[in-house]
């Protein structure tokens, strides 16, 4: 959580965010505003582990863990909601809302939610319930969804994944270090590419008006001085997870197909199947951005978290005041900056939304009968491209949440800090995500069509606060994707 927190401040000290959210930058350039009318200059990480806060926590008396959670009757749909109203009403961790999704045998059994989409603290008769419905900002999961559409353009020959980036990109993508060593997509899309985001100056999310090359570039405006691993972490050998690197498919996105990159997803992947998510709230149609939900924190006045008589603080997507109706792109260069539409972390997607991606997944690339990749794409997208060898140590594995990872798809081991649930060795790919009071997670097994999907919507005590005790994911993650699992049954 640290090195998120340094992320997001390092980004918010510099960039306007998305509209909606609450925190506002010190700028009032109208580049940097209609910037963030599309997408969110703040942290899209992984979801965080606890585990090497787990062993401190018997050092810290103020750190607590799971509760043993109550049972979940298999396949009833009551129990669960049940379960799920507990655990949002914990009143030392409690959450603005919660969802869970479960796909058996390739189809839902349950896709809902629990809490408030949107909060009224004075008058809380005036919250809004969520719903399987409620489209939520899921940060990291929107990487898988972003490396749909590179496969997509593998597919059709326009990206050769064991290609010097440099050549779709347009500028020499070179670590300094290696400077022999061609920086390939498939490195990019696994996190093997030896880019990094560390300092005082890292961010991933540059403005409207400048080129995405000046992360890169010493000098610069938005040069990152941490942006290159040191050697020992040769490109294609050691894993080191980067946001910016989707931020660089993103805009290859667009260069090889010449179409912006939220209308290639909308074009090519979600209209196709039916959804109406979409990485720019101000495209989105009326009814679909009514379903979106604000992200929460539950904070004093100090803006410190407190569970007992904080208050529900907007982090992102509050929309109280209205939806944007412009996007401010009109003069939006395609091919120079798709990190300005946040394709690591910005789609706004709900339960039922996600269920069919899985479902997709699960089905060789079709849904609905519309063929959106090809069998042997999947097969090749979800195959390891980094496996940690502790031996070798040879990758970051992010406080030992990752400990695998594909061509977009992180691989959950149950080896390290990766395990989904204490009892089974679910053998599920998915990728996990946190950002502004949201932890999610979408996990399954392809061959099978069993997955599982959580959706913390608003954190009401510090995560750091409340470690998991069979993994590396926070304390409600362990209890959401408990009472799923408990709900599928599923046979393994």
């Amino acid at each position: 959580m640290k090195k998120c927190l340094a992320l997001v401040l390092a980004v918010l000290m510099t960039m306007t965010l998305l509209t909606g959210c609450t925190q506002k930058a010190a700028t009032s350039s109208a580049a940097a505003s209609a910037s963030a009318s599309v997408q969110s200059a703040a942290a899209s990480a992984p979801a965080q582990s606890a585990a090497s806060g787990a062993a401190q926590s018997s050092a810290d008396s103020s750190q607590s863990t799971a509760a043993e959670p109550a049972p979940v009757t298999a396949g009833d749909e009551a129990s669960l909601k049940a379960r799920m109203n507990e655990i949002i009403s914990d009143p030392e961790h409690p959450l603005a809302a919660a969802a869970i999704g479960v796909v058996k045998d390739g189809q839902i059994a349950f896709a809902d939610a629990v809490g408030s989409k949107t909060i009224d603290n004075d008058d809380p008769s005036k919250n809004v319930p969520a719903d399987g419905d409620t489209k939520y900002r899921i940060a990291s999961i929107s990487k898988l969804a972003t490396a749909i559409a590179v496969w997509q353009l593998i597919e059709e020959g326009k990206i050769d994944p064991d290609k010097d980036a440099s050549e779709y990109l347009g500028f020499t993508l070179r670590n300094p270090n290696y400077p022999d060593t061609p920086i390939t997509i498939r490195m990019m899309m696994s996190h093997t590419s030896s880019i990094r985001e560390d300092g005082d100056d890292a961010m991933y999310n540059i403005p409207l008006g400048h080129d995405v090359s000046e992360f890169f570039t010493p000098g610069k405006e938005y040069y990152c001085s941490g942006c290159w691993a040191p050697e020992g972490q040769a490109p294609g050998e050691y894993f080191s997870y980067a946001n910016i690197n989707y931020g660089l498919l993103g805009t290859i996105i667009e260069r090889v197909s010449g179409e912006r990159f939220d209308n290639y997803m909308t074009a090519h992947i979600f209209e196709p199947m039916g959804l109406s998510c979409s990485y720019n709230v101000a495209r989105m149609d009326p009814d679909a951005q009514k379903q979106i939900g604000t992200l929460y924190r539950k904070y004093d006045e100090n803006g410190d978290y407190d569970p007992a008589n904080g208050k529900w603080t907007a982090q992102i997507d509050d929309f109280t005041d209205g939806y944007p109706a412009d996007d401010g792109l009109a003069d939006y260069q395609i091919g120079t900056n798709a990190t300005v539409f946040a394709p690591q972390g910005a789609l706004r997607i709900s339960v039922k939304e996600l269920c069919a991606i899985m479902q997709m997944f699960c089905s060789k690339g079709t849904y609905n009968g519309k063929q959106i990749l090809k069998p042997e794409t999947i097969e090749n997208m979800f195959t390891p491209v980094w496996t940690y060898d502790p031996e070798k140590e040879n990758g970051d594995t992010y406080y030992d949440l990752m400990a695998c990872y594909g061509m977009g798809p992180q691989i959950f081991t149950n080896q390290l800090g990766d395990r989904l649930v204490a009892d089974q060795d679910l053998p599920f790919a998915g990728h996990t995500a946190e950002a502004y009071g949201l932890l999610g997670c979408i996990a399954f097994d392809r061959e099978k069509g069993n997955g599982l999907i959580y959706i913390v919507a608003g954190t009401g005590s510090s995560p750091d606060d409340y470690f998991g005790t069979y993994s590396s994911f926070y304390g409600w993650e362990e209890s959401l994707l408990t009472a799923g699992a408990e709900f599928a049954a599923f046979p393994y």
